[in-house]
């Protein structure tokens, strides 16, 4: 672990402080495929983000 303090005082790490965290989570690893065009849908046709609904 790598520790930057980036105020302007001296900070002091004693014995026992609780300094980290750590997450464990699965990693998904996608299976990408090359297409030349994709297929039109209904909620395509707002663009990226769109719902769908008016």
């Amino acid at each position: 672990m790598i520790l930057i303090n980036l105020s302007n005082e001296q900070q002091q790490i004693k014995h026992g402080d609780r300094i980290a965290q750590i997450v464990i989570s699965k990693v998904a690893q996608a299976d990408l495929q090359l297409v030349e065009s994709l297929n039109l849908t209904e909620r395509g046709k707002g663009g990226f983000g769109h719902t769908g609904k008016n």
